[in-house]
């Protein structure tokens, strides 16, 4: 009985004790679409000459029930983290050749734009003639009060941005190496599991002066070299800006699996068709069911062999009480 009792307190341990409850981070979420305000498109990619003029259409849409007017600036972008998401700088001090807010022309300081309507504006990108080759990257920020409240400052304030990436010919430097390539629980590198879904984190670095789109698949393979399943990387064909880590994450959605498998990674990047490959190994061992089912198993061996010494034990005892009987009724016969 002793060892029953055992028994019972490791399932509740396996079952009860020993999971544990993951918190799972909040990313933060960059919108183009403001209060009341819709830009279409909300980026533009640019590939362009020194010394050359280039026109951008872009809409504004202002889905509110009111006219408001819109005030328009011009900010240079860097990576803010590792989501992708821009981090404006209101104040550069980088030079002409880099900076963008002085090659945007034809942008108007306001703009009215109706209630529940559309409106069709363009702005001109004037590249100096000396602008430095590769990436330069910048945000047409509008920001918005209601007309009529214009005076006094208070309105319903709306902000978005079309975010420009122009390329400058030139020396060009496409250059990404793989920072990182893991399983994680979370956001924490792990490479034993007990059961799917499987996130596999990918961490890209641009060492060059331009932006890339790093893209491709991870095959993942079992303990005989069967494939098993193919993920995406950076299927929406995100940016990676230069003097920045941007981390791509696929799941593997399978809930139930066993055993030891091998994850490969292959990207290809850049107008050379640069490659970046990569592997990582992991375990996926159900080890709680595992346990409890030969916990399970156990305890009916158990059961059943107490059942079947009982039912033993009650057999001999019945054959020895017919035998004693026997013996009296033979004993009595004799006498007789």
């Amino acid at each position: 009985m002793r060892l029953v009792r055992n028994l019972f307190i490791v399932l509740l341990f396996v079952n009860v004790v020993l999971p544990i409850n993951i918190i799972r981070a909040q990313s933060p979420i960059y919108s183009n679409a403001a209060q009341g305000l819709e830009i279409s498109p909300t980026r533009v990619e640019l590939n362009a000459a020194k010394g050359e003029s280039y026109i951008i259409d872009y809409k504004l849409t202002n889905v509110t029930a009111s006219d408001l007017t819109y005030y328009n600036s011009v900010q240079d972008f860097s990576a803010l983290d590792e989501t992708g998401t821009p981090k404006l700088t209101l104040d550069s001090n980088s030079s002409d050749n880099i900076s963008i807010q002085s090659w945007v022309s034809g942008l108007p300081q306001s703009v009215i734009v109706k209630a529940q309507t559309t409106l069709s504006v363009n702005l001109t990108i004037n590249v100096p003639d000396d602008a430095e080759p590769g990436g330069h990257y910048g945000a047409i920020v509008f920001s918005g009060l209601a007309p009529e409240l214009d005076s006094s400052g208070v309105g319903m304030n709306a902000s978005a941005g079309l975010l420009l990436l122009i390329r400058v010919d030139g020396a060009i430097n496409e250059q990404a190496i793989l920072k990182e390539f893991f399983t994680a629980v979370d956001r924490s590198q792990n490479d034993f599991f007990e059961n799917g879904p499987i996130k596999f984190v990918t961490r890209i670095e641009n060492k060059g002066n331009v932006h890339v789109k790093p893209s491709g698949n991870i095959e993942i393979k079992d303990i005989f070299g069967s494939l098993v399943a193919s993920l995406d990387v950076n299927k929406d064909m995100s940016n990676v800006l230069p003097n920045s880590v941007r981390r791509f994450e696929s799941n593997w959605d399978t809930y139930w699996l066993f055993g030891y498998y091998t994850a490969n990674l292959t990207l290809g990047y850049g107008t050379q068709g640069q490659a970046i490959i990569s592997s990582t190994n992991f375990w996926v061992i159900p080890y709680k069911l595992i346990i409890s089912v030969l916990a399970i198993i156990i305890l009916l061996s158990l059961m059943l062999r107490r059942l079947i010494r009982v039912y033993n034990k009650r057999i001999i005892e019945k054959a020895k009480k017919y035998e004693d009987q026997n013996k009296k009724h033979q004993f009595k016969n004799k006498e007789e």
